[in-house]
Formats: structure tokens, C-alpha cells, sequence
């Protein structure tokens, strides 16, 4: 088995790679469940959809969200009604949403809801909500008022995300929640049994970090890694995030945004850092924090980029 820490758009495009490398393994995915959050009366979840969509090949290939031919019927009615639908649902996507809801409602927990949905969905790799505890991801901003005052809020990571598209400057991440969260008992014995873990390339703050903070997560990946069965993929890329707002998000809360950066991040729980060739300038101080360093292109432009990935990450981990 191989195990999966996953979250966002790279991670979906990574897993792609990874289920086309023709494994005789099996995949578990481990998927952040912080961006999760209610919306309409849906329980909404943005990363477990992701990551869904892309491997029951339904994703929208223009964002690397949502559904492809999709169409909005409902969100026109929203704003015919005067609202403001500013977290756009496609109707296709609605639908799942629906089921999920009505799925908690019946009292079935988010595991077995992402398994039926994965098996009927014929998807090539098992699905894990990192819990099945409610955690939600908050984010503290500055924002730059039109008066020339600033206001410092804390906003949803919806709302961060997608309403104000990620621009504020980020003060602070915290994982509201999560000191009561468990994980399932199916993602504790995914990373106890699994031959490999990997790390994918997900933001380190809003995709992994969720996951790495529920209790006994950090520990346990610790232990494997001592034993060198970890491996984490940069997304970050000559200095740059290749989507969404890492690169910015690093450079309010540390000094620098670097692939050196998120290994930092990483360095007490993986035991190999997989960079770009374009950093392998970073390669002594990257191993200098006890890391072994892989170097490769990690720039997943299609499905072959992703698969050859997944293949160099798995022979070399």
C-alpha cells in the first residue's frame, strides 16, 4: 500500500499521475478536511471534491475544480432572488453535495459517505477524510479598507479563498477545532501499514497542515520517517507557488518562500524532499536539515508530467 497526504489541485493532478503508473499497489488517500464548511444548508468539501472529480476523470480541466460541462442553473436563480452567490455551485456539483448532506443527516459518517461515493464513482484509489470530526480552517487578514484604514479580520478559508480570491495579507492560519478532532481509525492504520507515505505537492499550511495537526498525526508520521519511509514533494517551484496562494501566504508568516521553506515545515516528519531541477541549487541546504534530496521536474503540465512524477517519486521513496 501506498499512502497519500493530500489537498488541493496539485495533490488531485499528483494522484492522477499516481493511478495511471500502473502500481500493483494499492492507493490510500489521506485528504484534508479544514477547507470543509457549511454553505446553503450543504455540507460542502472542497478538497475530498477535488480530488474526486479528477480521478473519476469529471473535473473541470480549465480550473482543476468543479465539474466539467457544467452548467449553473441554480446560481442564476440565486441571482435573479437578489442573493449573492459568490461561492459558485454548479448543479452537477450540487447533487453531490445533496447526497453528503442528506448521507450526515442519516447519521452515516464522512468516511463510509467518501467511500460509496468513491465506489460508485469506480475511482482507482480509496478516499479518507483526514476525520470525521468538524475542523475548519481560519484565517486572520489585513485588509485594505477604501477609507485608507486597515481592517484585521478572520475569515473562513472559503471565504479568504474564493470571496476576497486569496488577496488579503495572512496573519495568521489557525485549525479551529482541531484540538478535539480525531483522526479515523482507518488513517491511523493507512500510515501504519502503508509501504511508503508521500507527502504531496499541497500547500504545507492549508492542505497538509490540518492533517499533521490532529492528534497523534505528527508523531506517527515522525516514526515512519526515522525509518525513511516518508517522502514530501515541494509545490513550491523556483521560488513560486504553480496555484493558488502559498508563495504570498509564506512570505507574510516567514522570512522567505522557498522549496527550503516548506521543507522546514516538513522536517521533523519526512525523511525525503522531492524539489524541481530548477531549485537543486537548494540541494546542501535542504539535506542539511537531515532530509535525502530528490531532484526531478515537478511541474505537472498533463497527465504524462504527473505520471512520470508519481513513477520517480515511488522508485525513489
Amino acid at each position: 500500500m501506498i499512502a497519500v497526504l493530500a489537498g488541493g489541485i496539485g495533490a488531485a493532478k499528483f494522484l492522477r499521475g499516481l493511478t495511471n503508473a500502473e502500481l500493483d499497489e494499492e492507493i490510500v488517500v489521506v485528504v484534508n478536511t479544514g477547507d470543509d464548511w457549511w454553505h446553503y444548508g450543504l455540507r460542502i468539501c472542497p478538497d475530498l471534491d477535488t480530488v474526486t472529480y479528477t480521478l473519476a476523470d469529471m473535473v473541470n480541466p480549465a480550473t482543476g475544480w468543479g465539474v466539467r460541462d457544467e452548467s449553473f442553473m441554480a446560481r442564476a436563480t440565486l441571482e435573479l432572488l437578489g442573493d449573492d452567490p459568490w461561492f459558485t455551485l454548479g448543479d452537477r456539483d450540487l447533487g453531490l453535495h445533496m447526497y453528503r448532506t442528506q448521507q450526515l443527516y442519516s447519521g452515516e459518517s464522512l468516511t463510509a459517505i467518501t467511500s460509496q461515493i468513491a465506489r460508485r464513482l469506480n475511482l482507482p484509489a480509496s478516499l479518507l477524510p483526514m476525520t470525521d470530526d468538524e475542523v475548519a480552517t481560519k484565517v486572520l487578514v489585513q485588509i485594505n479598507a477604501e477609507d485608507g484604514g486597515d481592517q484585521i479580520i478572520e475569515l473562513d478559508f472559503q471565504e479568504y479563498f474564493v470571496r476576497y480570491h486569496h488577496q488579503p495579507r495572512v496573519l495568521r492560519v489557525r485549525y479551529d477545532g482541531i484540538e478535539a478532532a480525531r483522526p479515523t481509525n482507518a488513517v491511523r492504520e493507512a500510515l501504519s501499514k502503508a509501504r511508503r507515505i508521500i507527502i504531496a505537492p499541497s500547500n504545507p499550511i492549508l492542505s497538509i497542515g490540518p492533517i499533521i495537526a490532529l492528534s497523534g498525526i505528527r508523531q506517527q508520521l515522525a516514526e515512519r520517517a526515522i525509518n525513511g519511509d516518508v517522502v514530501a514533494i515541494s509545490p513550491i517551484i523556483g521560488g513560486e507557488a504553480v496555484k493558488g496562494p502559498l508563495a504570498a501566504m509564506l512570505d507574510s508568516l516567514m522570512t522567505q518562500h522557498d522549496a527550503r521553506t516548506v521543507a522546514g515545515l516538513y522536517s521533523d516528519v519526512a525523511s525525503e524532499f522531492v524539489i524541481d531541477t530548477v531549485d537543486e541549487i537548494l540541494t546542501d541546504s535542504i539535506e542539511s536539515m537531515g532530509f535525502g534530496v530528490r531532484v526531478t521536474q515537478t511541474l505537472m503540465q498533463d497527465l504524462a508530467s504527473a505520471t512520470d512524477l508519481a513513477r520517480f517519486v515511488v522508485a525513489n521513496a
